[in-house]
C-alpha cells in the first residue's frame, strides 16, 4: 500500500464510524449464550468492588475476635459469601473466556466470508489490482482479519472495564485520593507504550507486506506447495533451488529482522512499565499505612481493601487502557477491513430475463486496462447473430480475450457500447450472463467430484447419469470418465485423498463438458478450447463441432487456426482492431493477415492429417 495511506490520520467522525461498525458486527455474530455472558458481564464488572469491601468486613472481624470484642459467627458468614462470590467469579471467568473463544472463531468466519463475498462481487478491475485491490485483500486475510476479530471482540469488554475501573476509583478514593493519583501516573507509561506499539506494527505489516508475499511465492516455488505455481519442472531441471533458496533466505531475514525489531521494542518498553506499576505499591502501602496511623479506628480492614482494590485497578487500568490503546491502534486495520466491502461492486438486476434470441452487437468499443498506457481494443464495431459460428483469431495480445471478456461483461468498455438482444451489458449482467456458457482460457479445476466440475456450470438442472456420460461423450471425456474408480462420482484434483488429479487436456475436456452442460444458454465462447488437447483429441472437437454446439451462437477464440475451415466467419484481430473479416477462403483469396497466419502454420496441419491418417 502507498506510503500516503499509511501515514492517513483518521478522523473523530471516521473513528466513531468504526467503532460502531465493530460494536454492530461484534454483537450480530454472537449467538443467544454468548449474547447472556455479555450481559452478565455488566453486573460482574462490580464483582471486584464487592469482593473487596467483602473482604474488608472479615478482616475487620477477624480483628476484633483476636480482641475478645465480636464471636466467631459474622466472620464465617462473611467467610461463606467470600468463597460464593469468589466462586460466582471463576466461573464467569470460565464461561467468559470460553465464549470469548466462540465469539472470536465467528468473527474470523465472519471476516473471511465478507473477503470472499467482497471478492466475488466487486467490479473485476479490482480483481486485476485496480487501486492495490490485491494487496488490501492479502493484507486483510493475513494481519487485519486478526486485528479486526480481536477489536471487534474488544468493544463489549471495554465498556464492562471502564464499570470496573470507575467504581474501583471511586472505592478508593473515598480511601485516600494520592493513592488512585499513583496508580494512574503508574500506568500512563504502558499506555503510551501500546500505543506506539500498535502504530509501529500496522506500518511494519504495511511496508513488509510485499517482501513477505515474495518471500511465500519464493517458497512455494521451491516446494511445489501451491498448485497455481507451476514452475517444478523448471526448478528441477535447471538446478534453480540454490538460487531460490538464496533470494527466499534474503527476503524472509529482511521481513524478519523488521518483525524482530518491532517486538524487540515492545517486550523492553513493556518491562520498563511493568518496573513502574510494581514500584508503585510502596508508595501505596506507605499511604494506607500511613491512613491506619492517623486513624486507627478504621482497622486493618482498610488495609486489606486499598491493597486488594490497588491490585484490581493495575489491572483493570491496563487491561481497559491498554485495551484502548489496542482498540486504537487496530483502527487502521479495521479501516483497511471495511473500506473493502464499499469497494464498487457489479450491479445485477433484480429479475434476469429469459432471452429468445441473443443478437450480438460491439458499437465503436475501445477499451484500456488500468495503468496501461494503450488501448486493448480500439473501436471495434461488429455484429454477430443468433446462431453464427464464429471464429476470432489473432495473435497474442491482439485483444481477443479482451474482446469476450467485455461481452461477459467482466469489464466494462472505456468507450463504445455492447448490447446482446438490444440489452446493453453492463445494465443487465445477470440476464448476458445466463445467456452464455464458456470455457475461458483459464479455465476453473474444482477440487470435487467430476460430476460437480460438469454440473456446477447450471445448479438449476438435475441431469441424469445417462444425461451426463452422453454429454461427456460429445466433449470427448467420457473414456477417461469411465476408467475412474467412482466414474462421475471420482473426487479429482491435487488435494483428493487418492491424489487422482487429471492432466491437463482431461481437465480441458471437463471443462467443455462444463460449457456444454449450460443448455439454456444462447451463446457458447470457447476461448483457447484446445490449448491443452492433443491433435487427435482437437481434431475430434473439430469433427464433433455441430453435435458440441447445437444451434448455438458461438465464438471460438484461437491462435490455432485448424478450426476457421468449420465457422460461418472469421473476426482476424491485430493490435486491438478487426483488420479482416470473412469465411477461410475469402480471406485465403485476400492473401493478407489472415493468409499469412494460415501458411505459417500450414505444416503444423498437414503433420496433424498424417497423425490422424495413422
Amino acid at each position: 500500500m502507498k506510503q500516503q495511506e499509511l501515514e492517513e490520520k483518521l478522523k473523530i467522525r471516521d473513528i466513531l464510524q468504526i467503532l460502531w461498525k465493530a460494536l454492530l458486527i461484534s454483537v450480530r455474530t454472537k449467538n443467544k449464550m454468548s449474547m447472556l455472558i455479555q450481559a452478565l458481564g455488566f453486573v460482574m464488572a462490580f464483582m471486584p468492588v464487592w469482593i473487596s469491601f467483602e473482604l474488608k468486613r472479615f478482616t475487620d472481624e477477624i480483628q476484633l475476635i483476636s480482641q475478645g470484642k465480636e464471636t466467631m459467627l459474622p466472620a464465617v458468614q462473611f467467610l461463606l459469601i467470600l468463597v460464593l462470590l469468589y466462586v460466582l467469579q471463576a466461573g464467569y471467568t470460565f464461561a467468559a473466556d470460553y465464549y470469548a473463544e466462540v465469539d472470536r472463531q465467528r468473527i474470523v468466519k465472519f471476516i473471511k466470508k465478507t473477503i470472499m463475498d467482497c471478492a466475488s462481487r466487486v467490479q473485476y478491475k479490482y480483481i486485476e489490482n485496480e487501486k492495490s485491490f490485491r494487496e488490501k485483500l492479502e493484507f486483510a486475510e493475513n494481519f487485519g482479519g486478526r486485528q479486526v476479530a480481536g477489536s471487534m471482540q474488544q468493544t463489549i469488554v471495554i465498556l464492562q472495564q471502564s464499570i470496573t475501573f470507575f467504581s474501583v476509583v471511586l472505592a478508593l478514593v473515598q480511601v485516600n485520593v494520592w493513592i488512585v493519583v499513583a496508580l494512574l501516573a503508574a500506568s500512563i507509561p504502558a499506555v503510551v507504550f501500546a500505543i506506539k506499539y500498535q502504530d509501529e506494527k500496522y506500518k511494519s505489516f504495511t511496508k513488509s507486506m510485499r517482501e513477505g508475499a515474495m518471500a511465500t511465492h519464493l517458497f512455494y516455488m521451491a516446494s511445489g506447495a501451491n498448485e497455481s505455481c507451476k514452475s517444478m519442472n523448471d526448478v528441477r531441471f535447471y538446478g534453480l533451488y540454490p538460487w531460490i533458496k538464496d533470494k527466499w533466505r534474503n527476503l524472509s531475514a529482511e521481513y524478519l529482522r523488521k518483525k524482530n525489531d518491532v517486538s524487540r521494542k515492545h517486550v523492553l518498553f513493556n518491562s520498563m512499565a511493568d518496573i513502574l506499576r510494581n514500584s508503585v505499591y510502596i508508595v501505596i502501602l506507605l499511604l494506607a499505612a500511613r491512613e491506619i496511623y492517623r486513624n486507627p479506628a478504621v482497622g486493618l480492614g482498610v488495609f486489606m481493601l486499598v491493597f486488594t482494590l490497588s491490585t484490581q485497578l493495575q489491572a483493570t487500568t491496563a487491561k481497559l487502557f491498554v485495551g484502548a490503546a489496542q482498540f486504537l491502534g487496530d483502527l487502521k486495520y479495521m479501516r483497511d477491513f471495511f473500506q473493502l466491502q464499499e469497494t464498487p461492486k457489479e450491479k445485477y438486476e433484480s429479475e434476469p430475463l429469459a432471452l429468445e434470441r441473443a443478437d450480438i452487437v460491439f458499437d465503436r468499443v475501445s477499451f484500456r486496462y488500468p495503468h496501461s498506457s494503450g488501448e486493448a481494443l480500439k473501436d471495434v464495431t461488429v455484429t454477430i447473430r443468433q446462431g453464427e459460428k464464429i471464429a476470432v483469431v489473432g495473435e497474442n495480445g491482439s485483444g481477443k480475450s479482451t474482446f469476450i471478456h467485455l461481452l461477459c461483461g467482466l469489464y466494462e468498455p472505456t468507450s463504445g457500447t455492447i448490447t446482446v438482444n438490444g440489452l446493453r451489458v453492463q445494465d443487465h449482467l445477470l440476464t448476458v450472463r445466463n445467456a452464455i456458457s464458456v470455457v475461458f482460457q483459464n479455465f476453473g479445476k474444482y477440487e470435487t467430484t467430476i460430476r460437480e466440475n460438469i454440473t456446477i456450470s447450471d445448479r438449476s438442472r438435475h441431469a441424469t447419469d445417462e444425461e451426463l456420460m452422453s454429454l461427456a461423450a460429445k466433449a470427448n471425456a467420457l473414456d477417461f470418465i469411465e476408467t475412474q474408480p467412482h466414474g462421475l462420482d471420482e473426487v479429482v484434483g491435487t488435494f483428493s485423498a487418492s491424489g487422482n488429479n487429471l492432466s491437463g487436456g482431461q481437465w480441458q475436456r471437463v471443462a467443455i463438458a462444463r460449457a456444454i452442460y449450460r443448455d439454456k444458454a444462447k451463446i457458447m465462447v470457447l476461448d483457447e478450447p484446445t490449448a491443452a488437447l492433443d491433435p487427435i483429441a482437437e481434431a475430434r472437437l473439430y469433427q464433433d463441432f455441430t453435435a458440441l454446439t447445437g444451434d448455438k451462437t458461438v465464438i471460438l477464440i484461437s491462435h490455432r487456426l485448424g478450426i476457421t475451415s468449420i465457422v460461418d466467419r472469421i473476426l482476424v484481430f491485430a493490435d486491438g482492431r478487426i483488420v479482416e473479416e470473412g469465411n477461410h477462403e475469402q480471406l485465403m483469396a485476400k492473401g493478407g493477415h489472415y493468409a499469412k497466419m494460415y501458411r505459417a502454420q500450414a505444416q503444423w496441419y498437414q503433420d496433424k492429417l498424417e497423425v490422424e491418417a495413422v
